[in-house]
């Protein structure tokens, strides 16, 4: 979103919107979700038609919470679709702090909702707490339009059937252990589109702002339930984190194997092993951690590095069924000799899979390339004319991926 402002005074729309949200949930209750989104992007075009060097309010955030606010209110006086809302209550309750982050308390709300579905919880996170439009959403999960119209306005609908309608005082919501768990998975995902984004409209391969935000609101996790999954999530976001100045070098994308070391976060990759915590009971998290620490920790590895990488995936097996597991694992198969074996694991995953997956494709197109070049050409090629992004396409050719 651009703005008239200089540069230093421009705020981050996204990081605000998941704010006002769930600043506005709080105080509306869910029978008005569908209200409050359209006041909050009401209030983001007023304040880029009205804002300008001289006149931007001193408080912006709580400027357009006022104004959302409103526009919520002035919503339900329009449509009166709720005679027992009380709207003298929420007038007379004007002086409610529009900058309390309610976003780590809204996201365990959702992930506590039994009518939902993982999948759709983490939808309308993504548009509501984290401000990805619906084409931003369908670039990074695969999802068509459509299908992330109807799952999100499908979760609204059950949100309301579950929760009444009532006003939610967001700061009193607690989490069990498997509440904590589900909104663990919904950060690592958030954190995960961000690390690789896929956006048409942008040449930016790593959405920076959404990983620091997962990030950020996993350490408000941490600090409220003190859970080792959690300081394990944390330790892996730590370490990827830490690459991120040298994925693209020159304007060139690096793979991790030929990224700059030297421009690695060091303080990052410490803060990560401070984090990184043996759990009593194997998890994926922690596995996954120990992984990518690993790999940052040897220059180059040997066999053996690769045989207890293999070892390590087959021990995350035992607690997670993702598929993207088990195409790290086939790739890592391939890196012992055993390919025959990952190719046999790898039409198995593919129908686990959204139809033309670019990493699966270009994974199983590396594993092919010794033993059947043709095959592996083909499925470079056609991946590659499906990338909407330049910097992706030339790092397929430039890297001899695809013989011409």
């Amino acid at each position: 979103m651009s703005s008239n402002l200089p540069p230093k005074e421009v705020i981050n729309y996204r990081a605000l919107y998941g704010k006002l949200f769930s600043g506005l949930l709080n105080q509306f209750g869910t029978n008005f979700v569908s209200e409050i989104e359209d006041a909050i992007q009401n209030s983001f075009l007023k304040s880029l038609k009205i804002w300008t060097k001289n006149n931007a309010p001193t408080n912006k955030e709580n400027w357009l919470f006022i104004v959302a606010r409103n526009d919520v209110l002035n919503q339900i006086k329009k449509k009166k679709e709720n005679d027992n809302f009380s709207l003298e209550q929420i007038e007379d309750n004007l002086a409610i702090n529009g900058e309390t982050d309610l976003r780590l308390q809204t996201i365990t709300l959702i992930s506590s909702l039994k009518s939902v579905s993982n999948q759709g919880k983490i939808l309308l996170v993504l548009k509501n707490i984290f401000g990805l439009s619906i084409a931003e959403i369908s670039d990074c999960t695969l999802i068509n339009h459509e299908a992330i119209y109807k799952s999100i306005n499908r979760t609204k609908k059950n949100i309301q059937l579950e929760l009444n309608g009532n006003t939610i005082e967001l700061n009193t919501i607690t989490a069990n252990q498997k509440d904590i768990a589900i909104v663990e998975e919904i950060l690592y995902a958030v954190f995960n589109i961000g690390f690789d984004f896929f956006g048409d409209k942008t040449e930016n391969i790593v959405n920076e702002d959404l990983c620091l935000e997962a990030f950020a609101l996993t350490k408000f996790l941490l600090a409220q339930y003190k859970s080792g999954t959690t300081s394990n999530l944390l330790a892996l976001f730590c370490f990827h984190i830490a690459r991120i100045p040298a994925k693209v070098d020159e304007g060139k994308l690096k793979s991790f194997f030929n990224q700059n070391r030297k421009k690695w976060n060091k303080e990052l990759m410490s803060l990560g092993f401070c984090y990184l915590i043996k759990p009593k009971e194997i998890s994926r998290f922690y596995l996954e951690a120990v992984i990518i620490s690993k790999y940052m920790s040897i220059s180059e590895l040997t066999q053996n590095d690769w045989t207890d990488i293999v070892k390590l995936y087959e021990m995350m097996q035992k607690v997670s069924q993702s598929p993207i597991v088990k195409l790290n694992y086939s790739f890592c198969l391939s890196k012992i000799g055993e390919t025959e074996k990952a190719l046999i694991l790898l039409s198995e995953i593919e129908k686990e899979l959204p139809s033309e997956h670019i990493y699966f494709s270009l994974v199983k197109a590396k594993i092919l390339k010794e033993i059947d070049p043709k095959t592996s050409d083909d499925l470079f090629n056609s991946t590659m004319n499906k990338m909407s992004q330049n910097i992706r396409r030339e790092y397929l050719l430039e890297n001899e991926l695809i013989r011409l």
